[in-house]
């Protein structure tokens, strides 16, 4: 009889500590709600080494967050190469996708993408998350200019 007590009590306090381990990664759909803080589509002029500039309009990113610590990026758009401030006709529709590895400490939020045909060691993006809202800051580097960019996403459904 005192073993069983011995083990439920054991049982009791290990196993609501690993459930509480595996959910403490957030999951779920996050749709990109707004780039540098104007609603999607939204346009960007990001300033290339060559005089010209990199047009770019984000149609849509998603980000699906799995309980195994994997996620999955997509994101739609169309991109121009471009005289600065010329009339801009899009070309097709792009898509890409990312896949790796995410992890969350506190409030921040850690992607570190696979290896794919353009990267064999892509870097790691850093971004917040606190309840359904993300946000991921990146620099877009041409040459000697930066251009940073800003998604903030929602939540829009659960894994």
């Amino acid at each position: 009889m005192m073993i069983i007590t011995r083990l439920f009590l054991i049982a009791s306090l290990v196993l609501p500590l690993r459930a509480n381990a595996t959910s403490a990664l957030p999951t779920g759909l996050f749709v990109a709600t707004l780039l540098n803080s104007h609603p999607l589509p939204r346009i960007e002029r990001v300033p290339s080494q060559d005089g010209w500039e990199h047009w770019f309009k984000l149609e849509q990113g998603l980000i699906t967050l799995r309980p195994d610590g994997r996620f999955i990026a997509s994101f739609k758009y169309y991109r121009q190469h471009v005289a600065p401030k010329a009339a801009v006709r899009p070309g097709p529709l792009l898509n890409e996708t990312y896949k790796g590895k995410f992890s969350v400490k506190g409030t921040q939020i850690t992607f570190l993408p696979d290896p794919n045909k353009q990267s064999k060691h892509p870097p790691a993006m850093v971004g917040t998350i606190n309840g359904d809202k993300m946000n991921i800051p990146y620099i877009v580097a041409q040459g000697q200019s930066t251009h940073p960019l800003r998604m903030d996403m929602k939540r829009e459904g659960n894994w």
